[in-house]
C-alpha cells in the first residue's frame, strides 16, 4: 500500500515561482511539482486570507469552484470540485475573505502559450482565527528557512553524502529535492527569496501595517533545462492508434453534448471501456494524446481537444 505524501509547509511566492516538474511512471504514480527552493511537492500545506470562492464552469451536474489564497508573500489559486466534494463544500461555506488553513496537491497548469500557473488542488479547508493563522505561517517560514540553509549546504559541498547531510535529522526528502533544486534552477537568486520572507515575518509579529517599499525589484526565476539524454520513445503501434481514435470520437460526443464543451473524464473513460478500452490502457491512450498536444484538461476531470 502506497504512502500517503506529506504535505509540504510552503508560501505562495514558492508556489509562484514553481514551474518544474517530474512525472510519475506507472499506474497511479505519483508526480511532483519542484520548487526552486527545495521543495518536491505533490501535497502542500499553505495559510492566509481566502477569498469567496467562485463558481466555474456552466455544467451544473460537475461543479468546480476557485477561490484565492494571499499570504504575505502572494497568492496562488485554490480550487475544488465533485471529485473533492468536502473541500469544495468548505470553499463554498464562507461569503467573506476569512484567514484559512489549505491543504492540498500542487498543480502547475501549462497554457497554449507556455506559460505556467499554479494551483492548490484542495482536499482541506479550515477556516481558523488571526492566531493561529500567525502560528502556521510561522511553522511555514521556519521549515523554508531550513530547506534554504539546506540547499546552500548542498551547493557548497556537492560531493557530501545524503547520509552526512541527514545526520542532523535532516529528511531524505529534503536532501533528495535540494539536490534537484539546484539541478532544475541552477540561476536562481535564493537570497533573494529570503528578503520576499520579511513581509511574513511582519505578519508572524503581529504587524497587519503596510509593508515598505521593497529595496529591490522582486527575484525572477530563469529556468536553465540541464540536457538529458532521454530514451527513443517509440512510435505508437497501428492498434494504439486506433485506441486513441476511438478515445477521440467519445471525447468529442461528449463535449458537442456538453453544457460547457468540456468531455468529463469519469464518463469518457466509462464510454471507452464498455467499448473494450479499459482502464489502464485508456489512461496511456489520453497520456499520449497529451503529450502530443493533441487533448488538454484545463479544468481537473474536464478534457477538450486542444
Amino acid at each position: 500500500m502506497a504512502l500517503r505524501e506529506p504535505a509540504w509547509r510552503v508560501t505562495a511566492r514558492e508556489l509562484e515561482t514553481s514551474l518544474e516538474e517530474e512525472k510519475g511512471e506507472g499506474d497511479r504514480a505519483a508526480s511532483y511539482l519542484l520548487s526552486p527552493f527545495a521543495a518536491r511537492m505533490n501535497r502542500v500545506l499553505v495559510t492566509g486570507t481566502l477569498s469567496p470562492a467562485e463558481p466555474i464552469g456552466r455544467d451544473e451536474t460537475q461543479p468546480f469552484w476557485r477561490s484565492r489564497l494571499t499570504d504575505p508573500t502572494g497568492a496562488v489559486a485554490v480550487t475544488a470540485g465533485s471529485f473533492q466534494p468536502r473541500a469544495m463544500a468548505q470553499l463554498r461555506a464562507s461569503p467573506a475573505s476569512r484567514p484559512a488553513i489549505v491543504v492540498g496537491k500542487a498543480h502547475l497548469y501549462r497554457g497554449r502559450d507556455g506559460v505556467g500557473y499554479v494551483s492548490v488542488r484542495a482536499e482541506g479547508v479550515r477556516f481558523v482565527g488571526e492566531t493561529e493563522e500567525r502560528s502556521v505561517l510561522a511553522d511555514i517560514v521556519r521549515q523554508t528557512l531550513d530547506r534554504l540553509d539546506l540547499v546552500e549546504r548542498v551547493a557548497r559541498e556537492p560531493d557530501r553524502s545524503d547520509d552526512s547531510l541527514g545526520a542532523q535529522g535532516t529528511p531524505r526528502s529534503w536532501v533528495r529535492a535540494a539536490r534537484e533544486s539546484l539541478r532544475r534552477y541552477p540561476n536562481v537568486d535564493r537570497e533573494a527569496f529570503r528578503r520576499d520572507l520579511r513581509p511574513a515575518l511582519r505578519r508572524i509579529a503581529g504587524d497587519s501595517g503596510p509593508p515598505p517599499p521593497p529595496a529591490v525589484p522582486p527575484p525572477s526565476v530563469t529556468v536553465t533545462r540541464v540536457p538529458v539524454a532521454a530514451p527513443a520513445r517509440p512510435a505508437p503501434t497501428a492498434a494504439e492508434r486506433a485506441e486513441e481514435s476511438v478515445f477521440l470520437d467519445h471525447l468529442d460526443e461528449i463535449a458537442e453534448a456538453s453544457a460547457d464543451g468540456y468531455a468529463d473524464l469519469k464518463e469518457l473513460l466509462a464510454r471507452v471501456a464498455s467499448e473494450g478500452l479499459p482502464g489502464e490502457r485508456a489512461e496511456a491512450a489520453l497520456n499520449r494524446l497529451e503529450e502530443e498536444g493533441v487533448v488538454e484538461e484545463p479544468i481537473v476531470g474536464k478534457l477538450r481537444r486542444a
